[in-house]
């Protein structure tokens, strides 16, 4: 544990840089697209800066990506963050409105998209007013159909280029539009610099990882859990990154044997399905020594113990960057982490006023550099001065902390809830809800009351082949919730809406209230009150 490097040396050059002088010839990434070496991945990226170049893009000019996982997705991205341009990751679940939006609020004029979504950019050519470039990765006949309105060109073209040279990047220069999915409104492109993305990604105030250790990357590139704290992480600290297609229960514990991987990073469903999967003798015979969630399991010791791996916790976004963490010798279930260096936290109320340890907050995040969180929301002045309020962060996000100063997350600030005089965490309803073991997900949301403020309706999908008994769910949460946090109505669903990166639509939710498919705990007679069980 070294400590992070100043924060102008806080870039992907920077990074490239420590790792070509240290061990060039050292393996970075395997993935689908081959294997590189530091010094191959260093080249084939300044080739794609060259064919970029080439194509038009100038420095600081955004480009788009719109692929899958591939090591031709990585150096996409590298390679134009390495030419001082501004990548605009693109969510591969994006089509219609959505990835209209994108590409035109972010005026990039070249995209490099996989030839399986050159039909999705047919199908809203007319709309698109700013591409002029497709640059098609596999078969460029996919956009064929493309070729009177846009230029069209091979990714090979890109990659053969005459390499750039590299270019002087300043921390505070861009390095992406990462678009966020909001879930009442248009994506928003923050602005992330330079030493933003680097902070975020380093784990160089922590023990792991270190040189050596194999770092498994399951979550998608566009994701920037699956680009900065996988292989931007792998990176810096002169890992090796094995990138998957995606994650799969049934691949992950093969390939974690497979690859050797020691580190990887996961969000909390992941995790969930994995706890869910049948256990097998062999569960803890395998390499995996560290993985990161956010959040945790809902079950850390039943993890740690079934799987033989230390849990570690981290909590960020877009905007602030990573400002907590959770070492693994310390972390509790529930917990995000503690404060990171560099960054000055606070838990305010609604006045603005600072709450005290235990009560819940909306979290304001303060960097020591403002290169540490993002400049603003691209073409969105009025929702960047609601964000970003002299020199803090809003981050809409609702926590508490311990006397130990470890914090935990309660709620969005919109999805919190007031029922009979208590504050509810929808988040924390849903965690015990989905420990239910017929239980697959589930979303927590307030709806009317007939006296004042909330009724609560828990919005509960199934297992696949299992059956949930609305009174048998509600006997098991008295058993483990507050009277008042128990769900008063239970409606059951196949799936839930999510935003494209999977984000739930709550006021989706909250504006179907309750019908008359919706199961009602009082209608059925059961009551509770402070003396409930």
């Amino acid at each position: 544990m070294t400590g992070l490097p100043p924060v102008g040396d806080r870039t992907l050059r920077g990074a490239y840089d420590r790792a070509l002088a240290e061990m060039p010839d050292a393996t970075a990434q395997i993935g689908p697209g081959g294997r590189y070496t530091f010094a191959e991945s260093h080249e084939r990226s300044l080739r794609v800066a060259g064919g970029l170049t080439a194509l038009g893009v100038a420095r600081q000019d955004p480009v788009a990506l719109l692929m899958d996982n591939s090591l031709d997705a990585v150096h996409a991205w590298t390679g134009t963050s390495l030419g001082g341009m501004v990548e605009v990751p693109v969510n591969s679940a994006y089509k219609g409105s959505f990835l209209t939006h994108v590409l035109n609020d972010s005026g990039a004029a070249v995209l490099v998209c996989d030839d399986t979504y050159a039909e999705r950019i047919a199908q809203v050519a007319g709309d698109l007013t700013a591409l002029r470039t497709l640059v098609v990765r596999g078969d460029t006949a996919a956009a064929d159909n493309l070729r009177d309105r846009f230029r069209v060109v091979g990714l090979d073209e890109v990659t053969t280029a005459e390499p750039a040279a590299p270019q002087a990047i300043d921390a505070a220069d861009l390095m992406a539009y990462m678009y966020t999915s909001g879930t009442t409104g248009l994506s928003k492109g923050v602005l992330i610099p330079h030493a933003h993305a680097y902070t975020y990604a380093s784990r160089e105030d922590q023990a792991r990882p270190v040189a050596g250790d194999r770092i498994l990357v399951t979550l998608p590139l566009f994701h920037l859990a699956g680009q900065w704290y996988g292989v931007y992480q792998s990176l810096i600290h002169r890992a090796v990154c094995v990138l998957e297609p995606g994650f799969s229960v049934s691949r992950f514990w093969p390939t974690v044997r497979e690859h050797g991987i020691t580190v990887t990073v996961m969000l909390g469903a992941m995790a969930e399905l994995l706890q869910q999967a049948e256990p097998r003798p062999d569960d803890a015979d395998n390499s995996l020594e560290l993985a990161v969630m956010a959040p945790l399991a809902s079950d850390v010791d039943g993890f740690r113990a079934r799987f033989g791996v230390d849990l570690a916790a981290v909590y960020g976004m877009s905007e602030i960057g990573a400002v907590l963490n959770g070492p693994p010798e310390t972390v509790v279930g529930g917990e995000c982490g503690f404060a990171r260096d560099g960054f000055e936290l606070r838990l305010v109320d609604d006045g603005g006023r600072d709450v005290e340890p235990g009560q819940v907050g909306e979290l304001w995040v303060r960097p020591e550099d403002p290169r540490l969180v993002m400049g603003g929301y691209h073409n969105l002045p009025e929702k960047t001065a609601e964000t970003l309020v002299d020199g803090w962060v809003r981050t809409g996000d609702a926590f508490r902390t311990d006397a130990q100063g470890r914090y935990f997350f309660s709620d969005r600030m919109k999805d919190a809830l007031r029922r009979r005089g208590e504050n509810v965490s929808s988040f924390e309803v849903e965690r015990v809800v989905n420990e239910h073991p017929d239980v697959y997900e589930s979303a927590v949301v307030a709806v009317p009351s007939e006296l004042t403020e909330d009724e609560i309706k828990a919005v509960v999908v199934p297992r696949d082949g299992r059956d949930v008994d609305p009174e048998e769910l509600t006997r098991f949460l008295v058993d483990r919730l507050p009277y008042f946090m128990v769900p008063r109505y239970v409606e059951f669903a196949t799936e839930l809406p999510k935003t494209p990166t999977q984000k739930i639509h709550k006021h989706v939710l909250r504006q179907s209230g309750v019908d008359s498919g919706v199961w009602d705990r009082e209608a059925a007679g059961i009551v509770l009150r402070r003396s409930s069980r």
